[in-house]
């Protein structure tokens, strides 16, 4: 496994040193969140936790916090990103500073591993599970910049490639549900819809985006899109100054509750997890998390985060009291 803090192993010179525009944008905000740590993501389902990140793949008991598989993906350099579906995890990995790449689909029953999309000019920066399908942000870098562009490609949970579309070169955050993908670009969050169709769901600035309790979540800088995904209204929510700054994902929506991640710079405690009541729009309580916060996860009775140090907690949903701490090696 590669030990590197933000970045990862390069090319040569003078073979295609190019990083995604959008991904080496993201690192570059990223940089300072992670000067402590590396980028992880989580996914959670039924008593199964899946880490990816610099310890590799972790697969840890949702009860007692003990690892129970560590997955090896010996053509993947760095796994990213993952989601649940289809009985399987699938992890989007990275390599040569963004440019290589492989998505992975593994069986979460026999551990066997597919890999269903590996090319040498692009990187899969994120995944998601929604509409019975698997959606992953690919970048593709040429031997120009000119040739840069990001695409976003739908798989069955069988892993067989359904379709591939064109986003915009800023598209740099992903999320899915039962309604299709959605993806933030520059100016706009996008929609695929579960029937293929992509439009323009909303004009507004690059923010990371959640999906739940029937509407998506946008989150800027001193507020939180929700946008209604029947009726396709939207209602600001007034966050005051929120300082995310995660790689991965900073917010995570249930029915009732708006959860944030939210970075102090200041203390030993770094980062704080946040509340937000869905009827009042006040944030309800807070949590101090040790080390920088970089992933949120909302499971039907618990609350997951994950660190840049990857270390793992388990919080209350409502009262926000820490269940369970994991410090993963």
């Amino acid at each position: 496994m590669i030990r590197s803090r933000y970045f990862l192993r390069r090319r040569p010179a003078g073979k295609g040193m190019l990083a995604l525009g959008a991904a080496a944008a993201m690192l570059l905000a990223a940089s300072a969140v992670h000067a402590g740590g590396q980028m992880v993501d989580l996914a959670v389902g039924g008593d199964r936790v899946w880490l990816v990140g610099d310890p590799g793949v972790q697969v840890l008991s949702a009860s007692t916090g003990r690892t129970v598989a560590a997955p090896s993906l010996p053509n993947a350099a760095y796994p990213l990103t993952v989601a649940l579906a289809g009985g399987a995890a699938w992890v989007g990995s990275v390599a040569n500073g963004f440019v290589d790449g492989t998505l992975t689909r593994i069986d979460a029953r026999t551990g066997k591993e597919r890999i269903l999309w590996r090319n040498q000019e692009s990187s899969v920066q994120y995944v998601a599970a929604g509409a019975g399908s698997v959606w992953a942000l690919i970048g593709f870098s040429g031997q120009d910049r000119r040739s840069t562009a990001m695409k976003v490609a739908r798989f069955d949970t069988a892993g067989r490639l359904l379709h591939v579309w064109k986003v915009p070169l800023g598209a740099g955050r992903m999320a899915a549900d039962s309604s299709g993908c959605w993806i933030s670009s520059n100016g706009a969050l996008l929609h695929i819809d579960s029937g293929g169709h992509l439009h323009s769901a909303l004009q507004a600035p690059f923010g990371d985006v959640a999906t739940g309790g029937g509407a998506v979540w946008l989150a800027e800088s001193n507020r939180v899109l929700r946008i209604d995904e029947r009726t396709g209204k939207a209602q600001t929510i007034a966050t005051g100054t929120l300082r995310l700054g995660g790689f991965q994902h900073d917010l995570a929506g249930s029915s009732d509750a708006l959860y944030l991640l939210q970075h102090t710079y200041t203390g030993p405690s770094v980062s704080r997890l946040v509340r937000i009541d869905l009827q009042t729009g006040a944030r309800a309580r807070s949590v101090s998390i040790d080390g920088i916060a970089d992933a949120v996860v909302v499971a039907p009775r618990a609350v997951w985060v994950a660190t840049s140090t990857s270390n793992v907690y388990r919080f209350d949903p409502r009262s926000l009291r820490r269940t369970l701490s994991v410090s993963v090696p």
